[in-house]
């Protein structure tokens, strides 16, 4: 059984374990620049992201707000690493900007008790499954997709694409597991495989993910994109991803 669960965006903070208590006075004010925002961010953080009383890692927390949480922007600091002033239903204060932590507009979620996962995708895009081990993500135009694939060992995920050759390689951390983030790019002109799930299309380029998650269980997560221009939606949505296995381990924020 799916043992991880979204949180509701109705109630997006929630008090900290400590919050009767002062994570510190006597860390100086902050010294950074601050300048007017606007807009919207979500949580993508699995186990949510501290809203602190400065923009400053010694600053008291004052709530946590869950993944999923959508906070509304009101300044932002380049203090330190960045920081978001946002306010949310029952608290205003600061949070990291760091860009695997939340991300701008608003985001769906999705959950599978068969796949054993869940995520965030960007409102707008629709998920429709792929039996037997897969569930497409689409955006409202155009003929992306990311295809994320359960398996039991990595080896059954497929490498790259015939066609195309590697230009880019990353380590990236979903949910505590440290996978690479590997791009490919088309030599020529791009064709369907019969390895794809029904109605996805080899783009110009193939981005990445695998993990392998116990020794029974593995997830690919694979983006094929026309250009560049979802490649953030598609990092958005693999830092939100959970998984009900020991491995799913992450950091707090």
């Amino acid at each position: 059984m799916l043992a991880v669960a979204l949180s509701a965006c109705s109630s997006p903070e929630k008090p900290h374990a400590n919050s009767g208590t002062t994570t510190s006075t006597s860390s100086p004010p902050p010294t950074g620049t601050t300048i007017a925002a606007s807009g919207v961010r979500t949580v993508l953080s699995p186990v949510g992201l501290n809203i602190r009383a400065q923009p400053a890692t010694t600053a008291t927390i004052l709530r946590t707000a869950a993944q999923g949480a959508v906070l509304t922007v009101l300044a932002q600091s380049d203090q330190g690493s960045g920081w978001f002033e946002v306010r949310g239903p029952t608290v205003t204060g600061w949070m990291s900007a760091a860009p695997n932590l939340s991300a701008p507009g608003i985001f769906a979620s999705y959950s599978s008790t068969q796949h054993q996962l869940a995520l965030l995708y960007p409102q707008g895009w629709t998920p429709s499954e792929s039996p037997p081990a897969s569930v497409v993500f689409r955006p409202a135009s155009g003929a992306d997709t990311v295809v994320v694939t359960t398996a039991s060992t990595a080896g059954q995920l497929v490498r790259g694409r015939l066609g195309y050759h590697q230009t880019n390689d990353e380590q990236v951390v979903v949910c505590g597991v440290t996978a690479d983030m590997v791009t490919f790019v088309a030599v020529g002109t791009t064709t369907t495989t019969t390895t794809q799930p029904d109605g996805v299309v080899a783009e110009r380029y193939l981005v990445q993910v695998h993990l392998t998650l116990d020794p029974q269980h593995a997830l690919g997560i694979d983006a094929n994109l026309a250009d560049t221009t979802q490649l953030q939606n598609y990092r958005d949505l693999v830092n939100s991803v959970t998984f009900p296995f020991p491995e799913c381990q992450p950091a707090g924020a």
